[in-house]
């Protein structure tokens, strides 16, 4: 299953290297938010269950939607004929009345570790079915624009003073149909619309808040430092302070009893990967050491970047609840884009609370490597 390791990736777009990817600003309207890829989607699921399944032109009038379109453009580095074939594949075993018995199978059994990535799609259509007249009502008279204010407001509440005179470009939400997520990527926020729904208001509001922090975050670590790195270590603190400091805002808690759409299989699975993090922590560190002292080659080191699991929500939010747990969330939010200060945090909460610390070869790498992307080219 390819989603193992990527469930709940807020997907990033952001600078330094230290997460590869484009950096093509796609243009955007002037409007913070855009529901036309949802109503054409719901327009689509109408006539579906009415007896009129869609044409391909249907299919092509709606990718060619402004939301969908620049999803594509900022997935650029992803294949676009894939989402939507999971789409079209997702959309028809929901909708098709002569598939019935393929969508019982599907839907018959929580989503978890087996399931394909089409079978993402297929579930939550399947939810837009049963609540499409609910959804119609949301997607049409919620304040969308509300939504965005209220998350500008809410994200300052967990990044430094004087986060709001950083030069943030402005943002755009699309709301469209896809698999259970939210993403973020190029200064854009694609947001599932079942999803939205499903979060409610609080949860929409704090799930847009999240995608700004990334955002913002950009903006403190282009700040600090002037250089691109592929430090594999580096690589899994940077992704771990992103996505823990980010959940923060929308998650706060763990263990969690709910992932969205996700079943209970894969919520035991992310539970135990938190709590297995003083584990994830340990190999980190033993990688670093072992390539520090030429015991690894450059090949081998690379392991050490995805010691950042689930693409650094559970062992981030092990790292970042154990800082806001033992010193107090102002800790956590004086040390963001600052990589070493993150690193001596961490290690000061985990020495508080008994569990796992980063030797001081491994602190030290942090230190130097930190120290020469600040230095100006």
């Amino acid at each position: 299953m390819k989603k193992a390791f990527v469930i709940l990736s807020l997907s990033l777009c952001i600078g330094l290297g230290f997460i590869s990817c484009s950096q093509k600003k796609i243009p955007v309207e002037s409007e913070e938010y855009s529901i036309e890829s949802a109503q054409r989607f719901m327009e689509m699921a109408h006539q579906a269950m009415n007896g009129t399944q869609p044409t391909d032109e249907d299919w092509r009038a709606l990718f060619a939607t402004e939301g969908y379109r620049t999803f594509f453009q900022v997935w650029n580095w992803t294949d676009s004929t894939e989402w939507q074939r999971n789409i079209r594949n997702g959309f028809d075993l929901a909708f098709n009345p002569a598939r019935k018995t393929q969508l019982d199978s599907i839907v018959a059994r929580p989503l978890g570790e087996e399931s394909s990535d089409e079978d993402f799609f297929t579930y939550n259509f399947y939810l837009t079915k049963q609540r499409l007249n609910e959804l119609y009502e949301f997607i049409h008279t919620a304040d969308f624009g509300q939504v965005m204010q209220q998350a500008h407001e809410r994200v300052l509440q967990f990044l430094p003073a004087g986060a709001d005179t950083l030069d943030l470009p402005p943002m755009k939400c699309y709301y469209l149909a896809f698999d259970p997520e939210g993403r973020t990527g190029n200064g854009v926020i694609f947001y599932d619309y079942n999803t939205a729904f499903e979060d409610g208001p609080e949860g929409l509001v704090n799930g847009i808040a999240h995608e700004l922090h990334h955002q913002y975050m950009g903006l403190l670590m282009n700040a600090r430092y002037h250089r691109d790195c592929d430090d594999a270590a580096l690589q899994a603190i940077v992704r771990n302070q992103l996505e823990g400091a980010a959940d923060l805002i929308n998650k706060g808690t763990m263990p969690t009893d709910k992932l969205g759409a996700y079943g209970p299989d894969i919520v035991k699975m992310y539970n135990d990967d938190y709590f297995d993090s003083p584990n994830v922590l340990r190999q980190l560190d033993s990688l670093t050491c072992g390539y520090l002292a030429g015991k690894l080659d450059a090949k081998q080191y690379q392991a050490a970047a995805g010691c950042a699991h689930f693409e650094g929500h559970t062992t981030g939010d092990y790292m970042v609840f154990l800082i806001r747990d033992q010193l107090g969330q102002q800790a956590v939010i004086d040390c963001l884009g600052d990589f070493p200060a993150f690193v001596h945090r961490y290690n000061e909460a985990a020495r508080k609370a008994g569990t796992y610390a980063f030797s001081e070869t491994f602190v030290q790498h942090i230190d130097s490597i930190c120290t020469g992307l600040q230095a100006e080219e």
